[in-house]
């Protein structure tokens, strides 16, 4: 299951802020990490009305996932 939180870049190893740089989020205060099973995704963080319609869309999928399997 995803993971993520908002952090400002500032408060990111060097290491992470070079990442950042490389992938052009450079200029940005805040950047979102997201951690699943397999993959750490850094992007620009959802409007807070895109990450509650988000979540809500897992949300259902989980539950549609889970009456599926059996869960």
């Amino acid at each position: 299951m995803p993971r993520s939180f908002t952090v400002e870049r500032e408060s990111l190893p060097a290491v992470v802020q070079r990442w950042i740089e490389a992938i052009g989020l450079g200029e940005e205060e805040l950047v979102e990490l997201v951690f699943t099973e397999r993959e750490l995704l850094i992007r620009r963080p959802m409007s807070p009305h895109l990450r509650a319609w988000a979540e809500a869309m897992c949300d259902q999928y989980d539950r549609a996932f889970r009456q599926i399997v059996g869960i």
